[in-house]
């Protein structure tokens, strides 16, 4: 099992808590440089971490065509 920090987030769609690890883009300093999709409902969710407060907040993915 990875030992890396997981931080609880709350699915923006059916409101599922679950718990993410910080992306390659979070380490680099990119607030909103992560994604993943819910494990209940398969929404796809943008994953925005706070480095000051050290939280990750999961908003609904915007797709822009």
């Amino acid at each position: 099992m990875s030992k890396e920090k997981r931080y609880k987030i709350i699915c923006p769609y059916c409101g599922r808590t679950q718990y993410a690890c910080k992306s390659i883009f979070h380490e680099m300093g990119v607030a909103d440089g992560g994604h993943g999709t819910c494990l209940e409902c398969k929404e796809h969710m943008r994953l925005i971490f706070n480095e000051k407060e050290q939280l990750m907040k999961a908003e609904k993915w915007e797709f822009e065509l």
